[in-house]
């Protein structure tokens, strides 16, 4: 074989080696950050991710939401309406009791609080939108473009900046252009702006201070990733999936040779005095604490409502719990069973960061990363 022929065959060789190290530049995001990095282009990366983020919440806020028009309870949108409505009203006192049939409370204060926020505003700018029982179903032009705004700027507020830092911070993942994917895809998430800009919740709050949370115990700033857990925790109390393994991290910090004790004792403080504050208006009274546990947490309704997909939901399909079983025996039982299939996991991870000095190890990281982008 001719030289000329070898050495276009080993060149070829070696570009095609060059072309299977990369896969990931045949995905367009990442061929898009690489072409800004090869511009020297880097400082319009991060506004322009923003901007794009912002401009696909809002054209998915212009479509109509769940319940639209459909009396008399006009779906989620018009339960966080409604609890604006209350909350700028009526005192704290009555936040829990007032007509439950009617999309009564039921989530923990700081939703309460934030309902509060937006209905004062709302309240400023037309006070129709919020107007006691006389606003209930109300979706004029104007109400929508309030709420949705409202949505936005809490994202922009909480979530936005939370991702941002934690993939830019100094323990960041990889070189520039994974950090740059990794902002984008988690901000472009379909499932988070289906349901928040669509449907019509505010799970980027929750999920805000969650992110925040784990950016704090990256930086090893572990009393300021309690409080910021107990405000996901307090905002929606579907921060309690990760509850587990967050107590089994920070537990596992409290055992370190040093000063593990004194982060026991600052911990235990921290999240005293995060709940103390967010419940004082019900604080001294037992009967309002105990209705903002039921509501919280409704056991009496059963494992399920409706059509919520969780596990009890497809086991009902073939086996019918609710009728083999009271209600307090299937609490029981999910207690149970939930408890055997997180506590092998966070066992795990206790041992983990016993074992390594409390050290973030890149599998921990990892999986912290996997965790946002999914």
């Amino acid at each position: 074989m001719a030289p000329t022929t070898r050495s276009k065959e080993a060149s070829g060789l070696k570009s095609s080696k060059k072309a299977a190290a990369r896969p990931s530049d045949i995905v367009p995001i990442n061929s898009w950050f690489r072409f800004l990095e090869t511009q020297n282009s880097q400082a319009i990366a991060l506004p322009l991710t923003l901007l794009f983020a912002v401009l696909v919440r809002w054209c998915v806020a212009l479509y109509g939401y769940s319940g639209q028009g459909s009396s008399p309870m006009f779906g989620d949108y018009e339960a966080q309406r409604h609890w604006m409505e209350i909350t700028t009203h009526l005192p704290p006192s009555k936040w829990y009791f007032y007509d439950l049939q009617y999309w009564g409370l039921d989530y923990p204060p700081l939703t309460a609080f934030q309902s509060w926020a937006c209905g004062f505003v709302a309240n400023l700018v037309n006070p129709a939108w919020v107007a006691l029982d006389s606003s209930r179903g109300i979706e004029t032009h104007e109400s929508k473009l309030f709420m949705r705004g409202t949505v936005l700027v809490l994202d922009l507020a909480i979530f936005f900046p939370a991702i941002v830092l934690f993939f830019r911070s100094k323990r960041g993942f990889g070189s520039w252009v994974p950090q740059q994917v990794s902002i984008f895809t988690a901000l472009l998430h379909p499932c988070l702006l289906l349901i928040d800009h669509g449907h019509f919740q505010y799970n980027s709050v929750m999920l805000g201070f969650l992110v925040w949370a784990v950016y704090f115990a990256a930086q090893e700033h572990y009393v300021y990733m309690a409080v910021a857990f107990c405000c996901a925790l307090m905002f929606k109390q579907m921060a309690l999936y990760y509850a587990p393994a967050v107590f089994f991290f920070l537990l596992a910090k409290c055992f370190q040779p040093n000063h593990g004790f004194a982060l026991f004792i600052k911990l235990g403080f921290a999240v005293v005095a995060t709940f103390g504050l967010m419940l004082l208006p019900w604080i001294q009274s037992p009967e309002q604490l105990t209705q903002i546990l039921i509501r919280v947490f409704p056991v009496a309704r059963g494992l399920y409502e409706d059509k919520v997909a969780n596990v009890w939901c497809a086991l009902n399909v073939v086996v019918k719990l609710r009728n083999m079983f009271e209600t307090a025996d299937l609490l029981r039982l999910a207690t149970a069973a939930t408890s055997l299939a997180f506590l092998p996991a966070c066992i795990h991870l206790f041992v983990m960061i016993r074992r390594h000095k409390g050290k973030l190890l890149p599998a921990v990281r990892d999986n912290m990363v996997k965790l946002l982008n999914y």
